[in-house]
């Protein structure tokens, strides 16, 4: 009778200690999640810069490595924006001074129809029409209304960016005792298996991030080239917003392509079909030629689960938690993959022991 109560005092002990931590947890989420995304932003950084700081370790201390990859890491990516802004600063004036004409070429293209059904003896209800257009105007303010919230959000954000390098410093230098101390969390017989569930959710991440990087760049830039020949404005900033939305698999580049054909109306169907054959061209190397190259088949995932995710994601940390749903899901299944390998190893190894043990016992 002792001995069942010493064991079932440890269980009620965590219960308590659980109860009020996960009280905790529901009441500050959103702070837990804004510190959460702060660090994923720095393990970003850190990721990044690793392939420099690991020759320059060689070399000298770990601190002054990993803070020369990193101010590396900021200095290429200042140049790129430095080059970059200026052109997308002037079209997106360009697009903005555009938005009352293309809503006067909505108008005109309801007359026209309207006309034409006329003189086919169809005649259009006043409330109806009105109606029509209210709805094409409160379309295209919608449009217009999220590109905003998401580049104010983006802005909104620009505080974690600015002390993103800060965390990847320390992540960068101290990762090895980062890992250690972690490893330190968990018992000693379970260290075996949590190495292997961190090294499978490293390798299954980092290959679909470096591959969705190197596909939504690609896309970006296919489709700025093909918008520039076709003479389409704003085809730089057109291009950025396909490489952006490129990052949200299946929703991303229907969005895109609609913002993209959306603002190349204004001059005229010819220039719209030209953008649709762009879009279309761009999706086809991409389906075909980019994603089977770069993307593993160990790395995709079912369409349902990723929109299903992404809805999750989106809903619980807007931006952030859509562009980290498809790594989140690929983490907790890598993790599952190698719970269940271990799991089937101890099977097998305890039915190699049973035969064994069998074996040993008929040998006389």
């Amino acid at each position: 009778m002792q001995l069942q109560n010493t064991k079932s005092a440890p269980s009620l002990r965590t219960l308590l200690f659980l109860l009020p931590l996960f009280a905790v947890v529901i009441w500050q989420r959103m702070l837990i999640l804004q510190l959460f995304s702060q660090l994923l932003l720095g393990a970003a950084v850190a990721l990044a810069a690793l392939p420099l700081a690991r020759p320059l370790e060689k070399r000298m201390k770990r601190s002054r490595a990993a803070a020369l990859a990193i101010a590396g890491l900021i200095v290429l990516l200042a140049s790129l924006l430095l080059l970059l802004i200026p052109f997308l600063v002037s079209q997106t004036r360009q697009i903005a001074t555009s938005l009352p004409g293309f809503i006067g070429r909505m108008g005109d293209l309801v007359r026209q129809g309207e006309r034409w059904l006329t003189t086919k003896g169809v005649h259009i209800d006043e409330g109806w029409k009105n109606s029509l257009l209210s709805r094409g105007e409160a379309l295209l303010e919608g449009v217009v209304k999220h590109l905003g919230s998401f580049a104010q959000s983006i802005a909104g954000s620009l505080g974690r960016w600015l002390l993103s390098p800060v965390f990847a410093f320390y992540l960068l230098r101290d990762r090895r005792e980062i890992s250690e101390w972690v490893l330190m969390l968990f018992p000693s017989g379970k260290r075996p298996v949590v190495v292997r569930i961190f090294r499978e959710m490293r390798r299954e991440t980092l290959g679909f991030l470096r591959a969705q990087l190197m596909i939504s760049a690609a896309i970006g830039s296919l489709t700025a080239v093909g918008l520039l020949l076709c003479g389409i404005p704003g085809w730089l900033f057109l291009g950025l917003i396909m490489a952006v939305l490129e990052l949200i698999p299946y929703m991303g580049p229907v969005v895109g392509g609609g913002i993209v054909l959306l603002f190349s109306w204004q001059k005229g169907l010819g220039r719209m079909l030209w953008a649709l054959g762009v879009i279309v061209l761009v999706q086809q190397i991409e389906g075909n030629l980019l994603s089977p190259k770069m993307t593993s088949q160990m790395t995709r995932l079912h369409p349902l689960t990723v929109l299903l995710g992404i809805l999750a994601g989106g809903s619980l940390a807007g931006v952030t938690g859509i562009l980290l749903a498809v790594p989140v899901i690929l983490s907790f299944r890598a993790m599952l993959q190698v719970i269940g390998k271990e799991r089937m190893e101890r099977q097998l190894a305890s039915a190699e022991n049973v035969l064994r043990q069998k074996n040993s016992g008929a040998s006389p």
